[in-house]
């Protein structure tokens, strides 16, 4: 498990499960799902996911 010391951006729980791919761009990337709330988000652009094909979330 990968720890970058990232908040939910809607519960702001630490628990957190990380997702990392190679984005399309070719850079290394991340997702967080937590652990409290269930919320699946993008730690970079804040953008929140119910689903997400990249990590296959849920």
């Amino acid at each position: 498990m990968i720890s970058c010391g990232c908040r939910c951006i809607v519960c702001k729980s630490q628990q957190l499960t990380s997702h990392s791919f190679v984005a399309p761009d070719g850079y290394d990337d991340i997702h967080h799902t937590c652990k409290s709330c269930g919320t699946h988000f993008n730690h970079l652009d804040g953008e929140t996911y119910a689903k997400c094909e990249i990590c296959k979330f849920p």
